[in-house]
C-alpha cells in the first residue's frame, strides 16, 4: 500500500510539473505604444495588452508556428490611432477580444484577427 501511494504521488508530481502554459501582460501608457506578443509551443496561450497613448499598435500571435492548446487574447487600446492584429492557431480554442476608443477627432481604428482551431473559435472587436 505504502508503495502504491508513492507511486501515486510521483506521477501526480511528474504530470504538474510538465504542464506549463504562457501568460503575458502588456500595460503601455505614454505618445506611441507598440507591442508584440508571440506565444508558441503545445500549452495554454494567454495574452492581454492594455495601450493608452495618442497612437497605439499591437500584435498578438498564437500557436502561428507551433499550434497551441487553447488561446485566449485580449486587447484594448484608447487613443488617436489603433491598430490591433491577432493570429491564433490550437489544436482547442480560440478566444480573442478587441476593444479600440479613439480620443479626439473621427475614430482611427484597425483590427483583424485570424483564426484556426479544432474547437470554438470566438472573436469580438468593439471600436468607438
Amino acid at each position: 500500500m505504502r508503495k502504491l501511494i508513492l507511486a501515486s504521488v510521483a506521477l501526480f508530481a511528474l504530470t504538474a510539473g510538465a504542464r506549463a502554459d504562457n501568460t503575458a501582460t502588456t500595460f503601455q501608457f505614454g505618445a506611441v505604444n507598440g507591442s508584440s506578443v508571440n506565444q508558441q509551443g503545445h500549452v495554454n496561450d494567454s495574452s492581454t495588452t492594455t495601450q493608452v497613448g495618442i497612437v497605439n499598435g499591437a500584435l498578438t500571435l498564437q500557436g502561428t508556428t507551433t499550434p497551441s492548446l487553447n488561446n485566449t487574447s485580449s486587447v484594448t487600446q484608447v487613443g488617436a490611432a489603433n491598430a490591433a492584429v491577432t493570429g491564433q492557431v490550437a489544436t482547442g480554442n480560440n478566444t480573442s477580444g478587441i476593444s479600440q476608443s479613439s480620443i479626439g477627432g473621427l475614430p482611427n481604428n484597425f483590427a483583424a484577427v485570424g483564426q484556426i482551431g479544432l474547437g470554438v473559435n470566438s472573436s469580438t472587436i468593439t471600436q468607438h
